[in-house]
């Protein structure tokens, strides 16, 4: 008789679930296995066990839902034989997904083994039942639940590679996929073992011997079976959970280290890591770059390797100092060091250091960058701020830097000497600035020959050098000029050429002259134009007096512009008188300055000054304006009057606008030109080739020409001959001792002989007494002036001399 059972309903729901849910965790543990290769082995054997354990859970649930109204127990041998069934054909799936064999024909004979081995689990486990009944088989059945196993072989190994290709997501799509194939799965799992289980037919047969063995109630058993299953499913979730966690750290950690080690090599800087003995762990590219050594040659070395000598024993002490303090004045800061390179150079190098603790053991990372460059451009820098371009020797920033510096210091005297070249204008001017140049640079290098260590030299300017000798008093400044001097006068050969200049020096003492830069170079200054004014190629000390004298002529020339400006000039007449007959014939107009704070200032003193800064071409402008205004206005008043005369320095004479500026004051003024007599000194017709010309256009415009102080300079008869003169005048000098001394008695015959020889007037400056007064008269001098008949008179005072002079 066959008998018929029933299915617990709860139990065979409980085998779906547990179907599913081995099915889940199997497509979970596929996709560690694939996305963690270098623990593939222990997720297959894991997987394997607990898919097979799933599956054979899932069948034993399922029989024991299957209540026949019999006693039933199992052949624990054929139990444990289908378990091994279960678990070699997870085994081959997750085998064959392991090595990537995605083929069709990898998969039909997987998807075939692994039939075979769930068809032998089935009916094996089914066969371990003992009871009272004999088991019959449904051949097509049988055949149909093989052939769902075969089927659900191939789609799980489809499923399972899949997911093994699938990058690891956490999206919620993947997650629905994977329970979707999950049930599936389950599903078929489910279908294949119940077609079995409806392929056995149970015929009962009598027996008088009870079933041995332990009876379990089924129910109790399945719930059993299916809690430790469960748990065990539980239990691999979060494993597997949290190993993908612990990966996903790992790997980020993987991927920081790698970026790390990938930005440490590509950095520019170099990247050298220690320990707190100073022995080198880490050694990047750019290091190897930098020190020339490489990261083999290194690691594992003392970083005293690259460091110069003189930097060891300072960092053994720091590192001994960090043992005992842990603390290091250097880290967190960036330092200025030099590093030691393969070849034996040293270089400058910038460091910036920091620490890691790591189970107390402090590691030390430091950031190192050449700085060569930068040093070599700030090197440039300086050189430009305080370098002289062309003699490369320190400049005026340099110099006061200096100065200043040595005045701090110095415990004794010190020295400043203030040297210029004397001539060397022409130099430049004849040869051109490029001579010139290299002149100076010759004459410093000559100079700088010259002087001890320890003495400092700057260019000032131009050809003005400024030296400074400390510890140095009067004796020793005096002789160490004395070699400067000897030094410059000895010819220079520049590029075959011959060239000849001295050198004047102005000295200044400190403390005495001065206790700052600017007073020391200042006073040493004037002292060196003093040293010129003496004639050159010699040194001079400082004095007060030399401040004075530079005091008041710096208060004449300021007040000298305002004058100019002011008409603070005044000019004053001195009548040019007939010897004969001692009637006027025309006034000399002279220039007299009364300086409202210093008071009368002589024209040998002012005139010089005006030539000197120019100011004489104002000044001669206004003079010869003023001097033919007041002409006109005497001849308007009835005055017989020959002429004016008018002197005019080199400066004036050489200045392209003089004749224009005769012509134009004529103009203005009414006078005619051959009223208006201009005095020239020799200095002016020394020049002819630019004399001559001038003299020739004011000749032309009837302008009268005369040469005055003639016999005291470097008098030539050729101007006699060649220029277009008119009158000459003889210098006071021979006129005052005239009576008693012969020789000048000679000179003034000859020229009054002369003149009248060549058809030129003649007049005597300075006549003072009547004794001088005959003689001239005596040897047929025409004209005089002088203060025998009277000094310079201002206008006022002149204008009445005239009337006076036509009344008598």
């Amino acid at each position: 008789m066959e008998a018929v059972g029933e299915y617990n309903g709860w139990l065979v729901l409980l085998s779906v679930v547990v179907s599913i849910l081995s099915s889940y965790t199997a497509l979970q543990i596929v996709k560690r296995m694939s996305s963690v290769q270098h623990t593939r082995y222990k997720w297959l054997i894991l997987g394997s066990l607990t898919f097979g354990g799933g599956i054979w859970s899932m069948h034993f649930i399922a029989m024991l839902a299957y209540d026949m109204g019999m006693p039933v127990v199992y052949d624990v041998v054929l139990v444990v034989l289908s378990i091994i069934a279960a678990v070699a054909s997870s085994f081959i799936a997750f085998f064959i997904i392991s090595k990537g064999l995605d083929k069709k024909a990898w998969r039909f004979t997987g998807a075939l083994l692994i039939a075979l081995s769930i068809v032998s689990m089935h009916y094996i486990g089914m066969d371990a039942m003992k009871m009272n009944a004999l088991i019959e088989y449904n051949p097509w059945l049988v055949a149909t639940s093989g052939a769902i196993a075969l089927a659900v072989s191939f789609v799980g190994l489809r499923i399972f590679s899949l997911y093994a290709q699938k990058e690891k997501s956490d999206n919620k799509k993947d997650h629905l996929k994977g329970w979707g194939s999950s049930t599936f799965m389950g599903m078929a799992i489910c279908g294949m073992h119940y077609t079995g289980m409806e392929s056995a037919a149970f015929l009962m047969e009598p027996s008088e011997s009870p079933i041995s063995g332990p009876v379990v109630d089924p129910t109790m058993l399945a719930w059993l079976i299916a809690g430790g299953v469960l748990l065990t499913i539980g239990f691999l979730i979060a494993l597997i959970k949290f190993d993908t966690e612990i990966e996903t750290t790992n790997t980020r950690l993987e991927v920081a280290n790698e970026m790390y080690r990938s930005i440490l090599e590509s950095a520019n800087d170099a990247v050298v890591t220690s320990d707190e003995q100073g022995i080198v762990l880490a050694w990047n590219k750019s290091a190897e770059r930098t020190f020339g050594y490489r990261a083999d040659e290194m690691i594992g070395e003392l970083l005293t390797k690259v460091m110069p000598a003189h930097f060891r024993d300072p960092h053994q002490k720091a590192i001994e100092r960090y043992k005992q303090t842990k603390h290091a004045y250097v880290i967190g800061k960036t330092v200025e060091l030099e590093g030691l390179h393969k070849d034996g150079s040293t270089f400058p190098m910038e460091l910036s250091l920091s620490t890691v603790e790591d189970e107390g053991t402090t590691y030390f990372t430091g950031i190192i960058r050449d700085i060569t460059e930068r040093f070599e451009n700030e090197k440039r820098i300086r050189e430009l701020v305080y370098k002289d371009d062309l003699t490369h020797l320190p400049n005026r920033r340099a110099l006061y830097e200096q100065l200043a510096g040595y005045i701090q210091d110095v415990q004794e005297n010190l020295a400043v000497m203030f040297l210029d070249f004397d001539r060397f204008k022409q130099v430049n001017d004849v040869y051109g600035h490029r001579m010139g140049d290299l002149l100076l640079n010759e004459g410093a290098v000559r100079v700088k020959s010259r002087l001890s260590e320890g003495y400092f030299m700057a260019r000032q300017s131009g050809d003005e050098f400024i030296i400074v000798l400390p510890c140095t008093g009067a004796e020793g400044a005096k002789d160490i000029a004395k070699l400067i001097i000897e030094e410059i006068a000895t010819p220079f050969t520049i590029e075959e050429r011959d060239l000849y200049i001295s050198g004047s020096i102005g000295i200044s003492l400190y403390p005495d002259d001065g206790t700052t830069p600017d007073l020391l170079i200042k006073r040493a200054d004037t002292s060196m134009y003093q040293a010129k004014q003496k004639g050159g190629g010699q040194y001079c000390f400082y004095t007060e007096e030399m401040d004075q004298h530079i005091a008041r002529k710096l208060q004449l020339e300021n007040g000298l512009r305002k004058a100019i400006e002011q008409e603070g000039i005044g000019v004053h007449y001195q009548p040019q008188v007939d010897v004969s007959s001692g009637r006027i014939i025309g006034f000399e107009a002279l220039a007299r300055w009364n300086h409202p704070e210093l008071g009368f200032v002589g024209p040998d003193e002012f005139i010089p000054l005006a030539e000197e800064t120019k100011l004489i071409v104002p000044l001669g402008e206004k003079i010869l304006f003023e001097a033919c205004h007041q002409y006109r206005q005497w001849m308007k008043e009835g005055h017989n009057l020959e002429r004016i005369s008018v002197n005019l320095s080199a400066i004036q004479f050489m200045d392209p606008t003089i004749v224009s500026t005769v012509e134009r004051v004529l103009k203005e003024t009414g006078v005619a030109p051959e009223h208006l007599e201009i005095e020239l000194t020799e200095s002016i017709v020394q020049d002819s080739i630019q004399a001559v010309p001038v003299m020739n256009r004011m000749k032309t415009m009837g302008v009268q020409l005369a040469l005055d102080d003639f016999g005291t300079g470097f008098s030539s008869l050729s101007y006699l001959k060649d220029f277009p003169l008119d009158t000459l005048k003889v210098d006071r000098s021979f006129i005052q001792t005239i009576h008693e001394n012969e020789k000048d008695r000679a000179v003034v015959d000859t020229v009054i002989q002369l003149a009248e020889r060549l058809g030129l007037s003649v007049i005597a400056e300075g006549v003072e007494t009547e004794v001088q007064l005959d003689y001239l008269r005596s040897r047929g001098c025409a004209e005089y002036q002088g203060y025998v008949f009277s000094k310079p008179l201002n206008k006022t005072e002149a204008s009445a001399l005239l009337t006076r002079s036509m009344a008598m």
